[in-house]
């Protein structure tokens, strides 16, 4: 019951400009406050993840690298999750996200590391906080303050914003209210893993997964929707396909899994579970998706993909994107199943000039060379050490 109440309250205030608007006002005033009653503790880190719900992203590659960097010897580190109790983490405190705990927390750190936000659409950050805001992808679909009903994101404070290149800057510049001198042109710590991977890592993942060595794979990973996903197929694919390929799926965190009767056959393996996304685009040798930032995780590795959007006119109108997919897209959207398994096969037949069209469609809106990580502790390291000087 706390839970379901959590989530209607949290979507009344991302929903309803005069809601939000009170939310703001009167918590803004309390913690703000507050803040001038809570002592700093200048080897805080609080971070956190989709929300609080995972453990997982950049925020943990960068807690991972944190630890072992002499330079951040001797700080202090506190995750943030829906539900703590469910989650162990090696060498952090634990808070429940949204509690008293976690904004006294907050009010407290030297240093807040998210994929979204820490502020909870508020923003009562103090002076000597140090904000880095890796954001959790580079998709088409609109985000931030272009969402209809959406006027709370305010990045203007955050000191470190990691982007890909001119089309991520435009839209945390126009859209999240961010400023130009708090950019990092580095790409995602969670990409970095992209760059590393050996041809000896592809047969220790697909034995992992029991995938057989005479089969191609594709990925299905749609984004989330909140009237739902559409049903596949399940017959329809395996006849079309099952002699050549197997089929990865997964789903969004915020979906449940994509069953379907088909938790894990000899075609369709369910994959939402799995640990790392990262291993699954490594094997991957087709993505299909539709509005999702996969595209341009998986494009880093210039491979073929498909633009699955069924619900492409209703989805542009109801939620909107930044780019004409129908324009854009290597090979356009596809609507129908039909045409997606007779894409499948044109890419079979023309494996690399499809990935060069794809690489070609990556390149115009990301940027990344695999040093994220690096570019983000450096960042923070110089930040650290000016403030200490000021102390």
């Amino acid at each position: 019951m706390t839970r379901k109440l959590h989530g209607i309250l949290a979507d009344l205030i991302k929903h309803n400009e005069s809601i939000q608007k009170i939310y703001q006002l009167v918590f803004n005033a309390i913690f703000r406050f507050v803040g001038f009653f809570i002592a700093k503790d200048e080897n805080l880190v609080l971070l956190s993840s989709y929300g609080g719900k995972q453990y997982s992203d950049s925020p943990r590659i960068l807690f991972e690298a944190m630890k072992k960097d002499v330079r951040f010897a001797g700080l202090r580190y506190v995750w943030a999750f829906e539900f703590p109790d469910k989650i162990e983490v090696d060498g952090a405190e634990k808070v429940r996200m949204d509690s008293m705990s976690y904004f006294l927390c907050a009010l407290k750190a030297k240093v807040w590391i998210t994929n979204v936000n820490i502020e909870r659409g508020l923003h009562f950050k103090r002076a000597h906080t140090i904000y880095l805001n890796t954001w959790h992808g580079t998709g088409p679909k609109k985000g931030g303050n272009a969402v209809p009903g959406r006027n709370d994101y305010d990045f203007s404070q955050v000191d470190i914003l990691c982007v890909d290149g001119k089309y991520m800057r435009d839209v945390m510049l126009q859209y999240f209210g961010a400023c130009e001198k708090g950019l990092l042109y580095s790409g995602r710590p969670r990409e970095d893993e992209l760059f590393r991977f050996q041809e000896s890592d592809r047969k220790r993942i697909r034995d992992t997964l029991g995938i057989p060595e005479d089969k191609k794979i594709i990925l299905y990973m749609p984004t989330w929707r909140e009237y739902g996903n559409q049903e596949l197929k399940y017959d329809y694919w395996r006849s079309n396909l099952a002699d050549s390929f197997v089929v990865l799926m997964r789903s969004h965190h915020f979906a449940d899994p994509l069953r379907g009767g088909h938790e894990k056959d000899d075609f369709w393996y369910d994959v939402s579970a799995y640990p790392s996304v990262n291993e699954l685009y490594w094997i991957a040798d087709i993505l299909i998706s539709d509005y999702s930032s996969a595209f341009f995780d998986y494009g880093l590795l210039e491979k073929p993909m498909i633009c699955y959007a069924y619900d492409y006119d209703h989805y542009a109108k109801e939620y909107g994107l930044f780019m004409d997919l129908q324009k854009e897209f290597p090979s356009g959207i596809k609507k129908s199943e039909q045409e997606v398994v007779a894409e499948i096969h044109a890419i079979a037949d023309d494996y690399s000039g499809m990935s060069r069209l794809c690489r070609q469609y990556c390149r115009r809106y990301v940027n990344h060379h695999g040093d994220a990580t690096e570019q983000c502790l450096n960042r923070l390291d110089v930040l650290l050490r000016k403030s200490h000087r000021r102390r």
